[in-house]
């Protein structure tokens, strides 16, 4: 920071001090929030609805702070005129602007679920689907996709498994298919190269709960299968 006389001009910050002060701050937030995911990652059975609000309503909260900062940054670079400073917190300011509509936009939803049905509400929509009319499922990276037979072929609904815990709809699920519920459809995976032998999808379903973090809700079907592929051997 530099304080000179007369004419001279006030230069608060430098270019790269502002560069490595944003970055620092970005950082920080960061490893915050994942310190913070790391300790609500634990087992627990909820009929309460969940919201991604408790993570990503934090992060919004902070994107906004640091917009509210940055736009007086911007407006003391101006009265200053100070033209670069003015400039760098501008861009700054609409970018976590800009950020935090976009969160508040994508993470509308919550998840419910009870002991008979599961409820999404995505902006104001809400899908209630009984676990006695799931008629099919598939896995996604973060989600799984429900089928309900009340609804058209193809409309599936899908629950997050990493912003949400869906530890009863998940169990629910692992349940239907060991009693055969969700025989494999012909063409979904044409060359059964990725699940060969998995006629009902019990291998398929212990798999993507075990990469999902979700092996401790099924660690008698998990013993179930390998005793089956034991047998089979």
């Amino acid at each position: 920071m530099k304080f000179i006389n007369g004419k001279d001009k006030i230069t608060m910050f430098s270019f790269n001090s502002i560069v490595m002060m944003v970055i620092s701050g970005v950082l920080a937030v960061l490893y915050f929030i994942a310190s913070v995911y790391n300790r609500m990652n634990r087992k627990s059975y909820t009929h309460k609805v969940q919201k991604p609000g408790q993570l990503m309503t934090f992060f919004s909260r902070v994107m906004l702070i640091l917009s509210i900062l940055c736009a007086g940054f911007t407006l003391l670079g101006a009265m200053m005129k100070d033209t670069e400073m003015a400039v760098v917190f501008a861009v700054i300011t609409i970018i976590s602007t800009l950020l935090t509509w976009g969160i508040k936009h994508k993470y509308d939803f919550t998840y419910q679920e009870t002991d008979e049905y599961f409820i999404v509400t995505r902006r104001k929509k809400t899908y209630k689907v009984y676990y006695k009319d799931i008629s099919h499922w598939q896995w996604g990276i973060y989600d799984i996709y429900i089928q309900d037979r009340n609804r058209p072929e193809g409309d599936f609904i899908g629950v997050s498994v990493s912003l949400f815990k869906p530890e009863i709809l998940l169990t629910k699920m692992t349940e239907k298919v060991f009693a055969g519920e969700f025989p494999r459809i012909d063409g979904l995976y044409p060359d059964d190269t990725v699940y060969p032998g998995d006629p009902l999808r019990k291998k398929e379903i212990v798999r993507c709960l075990t990469q999902a973090g979700y092996s401790y809700l099924i660690p008698e079907y998990i013993d179930a299968l390998s005793t089956m592929q034991q047998d089979n051997v």
